[in-house]
């Protein structure tokens, strides 16, 4: 890929708001020798509005940035100071962050002259308690002749942020009204715009009312999770859904879509989402051959063909699992769930909550899968749901090709492995010191989860821990991290530790009694998933799946943070798949 190509696709990810696309196409662009200095600050941005703040500023440092020409690419350091400062929740700790913050910026600002460092140099200030250089700051940049006369979306935008510092609110709400009618206000801009402008009317005494009014005109795209029946064809009963579809995306401005491609309502959401230029980013339960049998076919062949066109056009596709159907409701509803946290994941990076969109018949369901399950389970997270009666559909299906009935029992759940880095080279003599020491330690960790653990099990410096949801995996993780912080490693004749690697997946699986252990214990291609990754994950570190990830968002967004990591090649010619680093989200 030549230089310009990887750089503008690097922006164009940024400006869609696909964070994520925009590291992983820097990276292959990186490892295939690119030697431009903008896709390398393109790709430390990209860190930096994820929240993956360490790692972006080790690539600061190590790219040169720090030295740039470039204002824009100096301002990265500040930017990560900001966005910790932001994130510090003690009061005094928080105001002295964001001081320092301004301090790193309004340098910047008086080296360059330029209005992005200024205008956030002002926006800290104001945030930190120093109005009165705050206000000095905007009578700056309000001389700026760029700000004075603005001709693109983050000029408009910058001068609108300087009257809102200014009190002039009237002023701020008409420059936003241009500001969001520029041909270059794309999702990112306006993201990103919305995030601090919102905190900025907050600290201005604006109510949320008021602050929803000025900010309208930049609000990114919305992000939704849709579900409904499935259904047969009919000319009007499509029609008049479709119009309430169409009805909804366009009074919310939806812009991404997360969800299935079953035949019905699926594919008629997916069809009005790329109707509109939206993104579509499907997830489909297990192997694209056995969801056409039985989510496609049923429902008459004439679907199959809206499902193929809906696939060639999506931004992305992706299996919650990569095995067959086995029969398993559980496989369906696993993957609404992981679809409902990936676009959560991404309604985090914009700065504006997901919501869902289902068209429903009101009943709920008896098992773990259908509309009504996924109405239910979005709901219980907190979400804001929008149903579109399913009126007069012809839901007369028929029959799809079952497997075989599976006899044994299947569990959908969280799967924890850890390793502890050297074991294999300590002493004989040290080996009692460590079982005492380090699994005993994880011992009493785990007592501390009673009821809470459907299995376990240890071997060498291994362990295995299964849990039902991802919320007390991710908590038992931390936990058994946090255990052996101050353990003395030299007691095993070692001169320092990075501490144990944990890898942690969520899917479905057989639960059994192991008849070796007389053990419960899972077995399955998600625990095999599981196992992978902990052999790449760095000491000290928990590392996590997408699907996990995606759970975790959907179930405790406001207690932990899952930072993208990459696409990481697994163990053993696993496959390369994308990995998040899990941390607490009050501690970082």
């Amino acid at each position: 890929m030549a230089t310009n190509d990887a750089t503008a696709l690097t922006k164009a990810a940024i400006d869609s708001g696909n964070l994520l696309l925009a590291y992983d196409t820097a990276v292959s662009a990186l490892s295939d020798g690119d030697t431009s200095i903008e896709l390398r600050h393109l790709m430390v941005l990209a860190l930096a509005r994820m929240g993956n703040g360490e790692q972006a500023l080790e690539l600061f440092h190590q790219y040169g940035l720090d030295s740039s020409p470039d204002a824009h690419h100096r301002a990265i350091a500040a930017r990560i100071l900001k966005d910790a400062a932001l994130a510090t929740v003690e009061e005094a700790e928080r105001k002295s962050a964001l001081q320092e913050a301004y301090k790193a910026y309004r340098q910047i600002f008086e080296d360059s002259g330029d209005a992005y460092p200024g205008i956030n140099a002002a926006s800290l200030a104001f945030l930190g308690g120093l109005a009165e250089e705050a206000q000095k700051i905007v009578e700056s940049i309000l001389q700026i002749p760029a700000i004075g006369h603005p001709g693109n979306y983050y000029d408009l935008a910058t001068k609108a942020e300087a009257y809102l510092i200014a009190g002039r609110f009237e002023e701020a709400a008409a420059t936003l009204s241009d500001a969001g009618a520029m041909k270059d206000a794309n999702a990112g801009a306006r993201a990103s715009s919305f995030k601090q402008l919102k905190l900025v009317g907050h600290e201005a005494g604006l109510d949320r009312e008021a602050i929803d009014q000025l900010l309208a005109p930049i609000s990114p795209p919305m992000v939704i999770h849709y579900c409904g029946h499935m259904f047969l064809e009919g000319v009007e009963a499509e029609a008049r859904l479709r119009a309430a579809v169409d009805d909804y995306l366009s009074r919310n401005d939806v812009g991404y879509a997360y969800g299935a491609l079953a035949s019905g309502a699926d594919i008629l959401i997916a069809e009005a989402v790329l109707a509109r230029g939206g993104e579509l980013n499907v997830v489909l339960p297990f192997i694209q051959e056995d969801f056409i049998a039985q989510s496609i076919v049923p429902a008459g062949e004439g679907w199959l063909k809206r499902f193929e066109a809906c696939m060639q056009q999506a931004n992305s596709v992706n299996y919650a699992t990569e095995m067959h159907y086995v029969g398993d409701p559980d496989q369906f509803g696993y993957a609404s769930k992981v679809s409902m946290g990936m676009a959560r994941l991404r309604a985090q990076y914009l700065g504006k909550p997901a919501r869902q969109l289902a068209i429903w018949d009101g009943v709920d369901s008896s098992g773990p899968a259908g509309t009504g399950a996924d109405v239910a389970a979005w709901k219980a997270f907190g979400g804001e749901t929008h149903s579109v009666d399913a009126g007069d559909i012809d839901r007369n299906l028929s029959g799809s090709q079952n497997p075989d009935d599976d006899l044994h029992k299947r569990t959908v759940a969280a799967i924890l492995f850890t390793d502890f880095p050297g074991f294999s080279k300590l002493a004989e003599t040290a080996l009692p010191v460590f079982w005492n020491g380090v699994m005993g330690n994880m011992a009493t960790v785990l007592e501390k989860y009673p009821g809470q653990i459907l299995a376990q099990n240890s071997w060498g410096d291994a362990l295995l821990a299964v849990t039902p949801d991802a919320p007390c995996a991710a908590s038992l993780a931390l936990e058994l991290h946090s255990s052996l912080r101050d353990f003395d490693y030299a007691s095993l004749g070692m001169a320092k530790s990075g501490g144990m690697r944990i890898a942690i997946h969520y899917g479905p699986a057989y639960e059994i009694r192991d008849p070796i252990t007389q053990k419960t214990t899972l077995y399955g291609t998600e625990v095999s998933r599981a196992a992978r990754i902990e052999p790449v994950t760095p000491p000290g570190a928990v590392f996590v799946t997408e699907p996990f990830a995606a759970v975790l968002a959907l179930e405790a967004p406001d207690r932990y943070r899952c930072r993208y990591v990459g696409k990481i090649e697994f163990a053993k010619g696993y496959g390369t798949y994308p990995i998040y680093q899990l941390t607490d989200r009050n501690r970082n």
